[in-house]
Parts: structure tokens; sequence; C-alpha cells
């Protein structure tokens, strides 16, 4: 495992730990089912954050997919940097095969080093 992996199963456990010393110093059975709930609620938004961040970047890379294959298909083969005989079949297939990422690559190596002619 990398470090970062490491610090955020460290920082899960202590919360974890935190909640349970919390619960365990309750003197009432009531402020213990408080903290306990409080704790669950906690995971749960931070569980439903996650969730969202992720549906927006999905989201985000799906259209910028689809803007970058629109852009690449109706360039001119002549218009790739480097241009071959086979430049535009090329980068159709990167964007095609790699999704989100073979477009974000395909925006800074093409477009944005050579906007397409109007």
């Amino acid at each position: 495992m990398d470090k970062k992996t490491v610090k955020i199963i460290i920082l899960i456990m202590s919360f974890i730990l935190l909640t349970t010393l919390a619960i365990a110093s309750c003197s009432s059975e009531e402020a213990a089912i408080a903290a306990g709930s409080t704790t669950i609620l906690g995971l749960v938004g931070i569980w439903i954050f996650f969730i969202v961040v992720f549906w927006a970047a999905g989201i985000f890379l799906f259209v910028v997919w689809i803007i970058m294959l629109v852009d690449c298909a109706k360039r001119d083969n002549s218009e790739f940097p480097n241009a071959g005989e086979s430049a535009k079949t090329m980068w159709l297939l990167i964007i095609l095969l790699t999704s989100g990422v073979g477009a974000i690559i395909y925006y800074f190596v093409v477009r944005k080093k050579m906007p397409r002619k109007a």
C-alpha cells in the first residue's frame, strides 16, 4: 500500500476509535445512543459527499469525451500535429478506447496546440 492509502485508513480508524471512546464514556444509555447515531450520520454524510463528487466527475469526463470526439471527427487529417496518413484514425481510437482520460490527453496534445480552423 502507498502512504496515501495508509493515511486514509489511519484517519478512518481513528475516527471509529474516538467514536467508540465517546460512546463508552457516556453515563446514560440515551447519550450513548445519541453519540452512536451522530457517528452513523457523519459516515453517511461522508459517503454521500463522495458519491456526489464521483458522479460530477463522471458527468464532466463524459461531456469532455463527447466534445473531443466530435472535434477529432471533424478535423482534417492535416490539422493534427505531426500529421501522418493515419493520425485522425489513431486519435479517434485513443479517444474511444480510453474515454475521459484519452479526451483530456487529446485536448492538451492536439486541440490546445492546434485550434481547428473555422
